[in-house]
C-alpha cells in the first residue's frame, strides 16, 4: 500500500522563445506548478519522490480552470481529504481523485502525474511500461501559430503539421493554396473555437492530406459539432469541449466528432487519458505547451496502441528559452523516442525551477 507523506507545489513561469498566438490568446509566457510528492510504500518500507505539473493556464480563455483555481483545489479539497489515504496503484488513486470532486481536471491531472512518477520508481519501471506503451520511438507534430513563419517550419521534421488558425480571419483560398504546395505533407486544421457558419463552404475543398479539423466551435457546442461532422468528410477532433471523461461520453453519444485530442493534463491524469484511448475510435495525443516533464508523459501515452495520428509533441528546441528537465526531447525524422527511465523518465533540473520560480512554495506535510 501507498500513502502520501508531504507534497510540495512551487510555481513556475517559462518563457517562450517568441509568442504563439491562436484564435484565442497569445502566449509569451507560460505558467505551470511544480509538483513534487513524497510517497511511502508500507510493504518495503521506502520512500521516494515522484514529480507532475499542473498544465493550466493564468486565465480562462482556453479552458474552464486556471492556475490560481488549480491550486485552491489542491490544497483545499483534495490533500485534506488525502491525508492518511493509502491506495494499491496510481490507478485506485486516479478513481479516489474523482470521486473527491467532479471539477479540477488540471488539479488532479498534476498530483496524480506525481503518484504514477512515484510509483515507477518504486517499481523500477517506468511510465511506458507501467501504462502499457510498446513503440520504442513514436510518430509526432508540431503546432504552427498565427503568428509563426509557415515555410520555416514546414522545414521541421515532422509527421504532421497543424496550422492554428482564426475563423474570423482566414483567408480559406490562400490556407487551401498552402496546403496544395505540400502534397505529400499531413496537417490538420486547428481553430480554436473560431468557426462562423460560413466557413462550411470551403470544407469541401480541402485537399486530402487534411486529416482532421480540430474545435470548429465553442467549447459548449456539442450539437453544432454534431451537425458539422454529419455533413463533412473529414474527422472533427474535440479539444475545449473536452475536459473530463464525461464529457467524452456527451461527445460520443451525440456523434459530435469522431476523434479525440487527448490532453491528460486537462482531462484528469494519466488513468482518465488512457480511460479516453480506448473509449473512442481515432485518438490521439495533443499538446498544450508543457515543460518537458509533461511532454514525456506525452510521449509515454503516445506509445499506446491504436493511437490514431501523429502526436503535438514537439522538440525541446521548439518553444522554451529554459525547460525544467535535463533531458532533450529531439526529433529525429519524424519521431521522438520514449523516455525509459523509472518513473516518467527524466531528470528534474532544480536549478532552473529555481530560477523560473515565480511565487511561494507551498509545503503540506502529514
Amino acid at each position: 500500500m501507498y500513502q502520501i507523506k508531504s507534497v510540495t507545489l512551487t510555481p513556475v513561469i517559462l518563457i517562450l522563445k517568441q509568442s504563439f498566438k491562436t484564435a484565442h490568446t497569445e502566449t509569451k509566457r507560460r505558467p505551470l506548478t511544480i509538483v513534487q510528492v513524497t510517497l511511502f510504500d508500507h510493504l518495503t518500507q521506502q520512500e521516494v519522490m515522484g514529480y507532475g505539473e499542473i498544465q493550466s493556464f493564468d486565465d480562462f480563455t482556453y479552458a474552464p480552470e486556471n492556475q490560481i483555481m488549480s491550486l485552491s483545489i489542491v490544497q483545499n479539497i483534495l490533500l485534506p481529504q488525502l491525508q492518511d489515504y493509502q491506495f494499491k496503484s496510481p490507478e485506485e488513486f486516479a478513481g479516489r481523485l474523482n470521486k473527491l470532486t467532479a471539477y479540477g481536471s488540471f488539479a488532479k491531472s498534476g498530483l496524480e502525474m506525481a503518484i504514477w512518477d512515484a510509483v515507477g520508481h518504486l517499481k523500477k519501471k517506468s511510465l511506458q511500461r507501467l501504462i502499457g506503451g510498446t513503440e520504442r520511438k513514436v510518430p509526432v507534430s508540431v503546432a504552427i501559430g498565427l503568428a509563426d513563419d509557415f515555410k520555416a517550419m514546414m522545414k521541421a521534421q515532422y509527421q504532421r503539421h497543424k496550422l492554428k488558425i482564426d475563423g474570423a480571419t482566414n483567408d480559406w483560398q490562400k490556407l487551401i493554396d498552402l496546403l496544395l504546395d505540400y502534397p505529400n505533407q499531413h496537417f490538420s486544421i486547428d481553430a480554436n473555437c473560431s468557426f462562423r457558419d460560413e466557413d462550411f463552404s470551403f470544407l469541401a475543398a480541402l485537399p486530402d492530406n487534411v486529416d482532421f479539423i480540430e474545435q470548429p466551435y465553442s467549447a459548449n457546442d456539442f450539437v453544432k459539432h454534431a451537425q458539422l461532422q454529419a455533413r463533412i468528410q473529414q474527422h472533427l477532433s474535440l479539444d475545449e469541449s473536452v475536459n473530463n471523461i464525461d464529457d467524452i461520453a456527451t461527445m460520443l453519444d451525440l456523434h459530435a466528432a469522431d476523434a479525440l485530442t487527448v490532453k491528460q493534463g486537462k482531462i484528469g491524469g494519466i488513468s482518465n487519458a488512457i480511460m479516453a484511448i480506448k473509449m473512442v475510435d481515432k485518438p490521439w495525443i495533443g499538446g498544450m505547451l508543457t515543460s518537458g516533464l509533461g511532454r514525456s508523459v506525452d510521449l509515454a501515452l503516445a506509445s499506446l496502441p491504436n493511437i490514431a495520428f501523429p502526436s503535438d509533441i514537439s522538440d525541446s528546441s521548439r518553444y522554451f528559452e529554459r525547460d525544467i528537465i535535463k533531458e532533450k526531447l529531439v526529433v529525429d525524422r519524424g519521431y521522438i523516442t520514449v523516455p525509459t527511465g523509472f518513473g516518467i523518465g527524466v531528470t528534474m533540473d532544480f536549478d532552473a525551477i529555481a530560477d523560473m520560480q515565480s511565487a511561494n512554495t507551498i509545503n503540506i506535510q502529514y
